[in-house]
């Protein structure tokens, strides 16, 4: 999955470019959708480490911020598919790989579903 996050987030940065400064912190949200369990893309211009509702933003609008997760996983639970995220991700901050796509500049990030706490990346 972490060649997976990688690409997509590659191809987000080909169609928009990189952010500017002023958005500080990312959010690869989970959801569960028609479509199966998916991952979402992102930015804010506040973050804070202590209420999650910096994340509480529009959601995206362009189809390609969103992730359709590997067929092999769709059929786990929600807590699976978070920690199977949050492990792909933590992968990716470790191994530099997060440093070579469009959020390389972010103060924060982090993932998890809408309806829970909010998981730090970094």
């Amino acid at each position: 999955m972490k060649k997976e996050i990688f690409e997509w987030l590659k191809n987000i940065e080909k169609q928009d470019g990189i952010p500017p400064d002023s958005v500080i912190a990312f959010n690869l949200g989970l959801m569960e959708s028609d479509q199966g369990f998916m991952m979402y893309f992102v930015g804010a211009f506040e973050y804070s480490e202590d209420d999650d509702d910096w994340a509480c933003l529009e959601p995206p609008t362009k189809p390609y911020r969103y992730l359709r997760l590997p067929d092999k996983i769709q059929n786990e639970s929600w807590k699976t598919i978070l920690d199977l995220c949050k492990n792909a991700l933590t992968e990716l901050e470790n191994d530099g790989s997060l440093n070579r796509t469009l959020i390389k500049n972010a103060k924060a990030i982090t993932t998890g579903f809408d309806e829970s706490e909010l998981i730090k990346i970094r």
